[in-house]
């Protein structure tokens, strides 16, 4: 079945229902939604904002411990909740927040390895990957690749760094941000960002 026969049914039904606006709003969703799914690739598919997740997962072994620990700063104050958004626009703000620290990163390019960034709400990966010139952003990557310096985080966690509202020692140390991947690169990719967010 079509997007648009999808959209049909929901505005016919919420008409009928009464929820005229309740039903432009679900039309609207759907069609945004089956948009973005159509041009995403099979393997970003499995992020958080799209309509088809599989289930529970774990996207790196350090995930949990990060939820957790965003999830309490969030709770105890010390980080503020996301505003609530479409996933098409979520998706959008947690792509920018993204593609803003592999800028950071893309800074010092000189020694910079391979990094692959995870946000763990939603197993959403991105990847800075160093080349004959500047290093690439691939956004909506299917996850890191051998040799990655991995850097898993949360949005809220992100967002406060990247206003400067998170310093990067207090990032590290209460969990919020791990490091993993060969120590070399990892060390080099502490430095950019030590330098960047402290």
């Amino acid at each position: 079945m079509t997007m648009k026969r999808i959209a049909s049914r929901v505005w016919r039904s919420g008409v009928a229902r009464g929820g005229r606006a309740q039903a432009v709003r679900r039309a609207v969703a759907i069609i945004a939604i089956g948009a973005l799914g159509a041009t995403a690739s099979a393997g970003a598919r499995a992020c958080g904002y799209h309509v088809a997740i599989g289930g529970v997962s774990v996207v790196h072994p350090t995930s949990i411990p990060v939820a957790v620990a965003i999830h309490a700063a969030v709770r105890d104050g010390r980080l503020a909740p996301l505003a609530e958004a479409p996933a098409p626009l979520a998706l959008l703000r947690a792509n920018g927040a993204m593609r803003t620290l592999a800028m950071a990163l893309q800074s010092e390019t000189s020694d910079l390895p391979p990094v692959a960034l995870v946000l763990v709400e939603a197993h959403l990966w991105g990847r800075v990957v160093p080349g004959g010139g500047p290093a690439s952003w691939q956004a909506h990557a299917d996850g890191p690749a051998g040799g990655d310096v991995i850097v898993v985080t949360g949005e809220p966690a992100l967002a406060a760094l990247l206003d400067g509202r998170l310093r990067w020692d207090a990032a590290i140390a209460s969990g919020l941000v791990v490091l993993d991947g060969p120590a070399e690169g990892r060390a080099r990719v502490v430095g950019i960002l030590a330098r960047q967010f402290s």
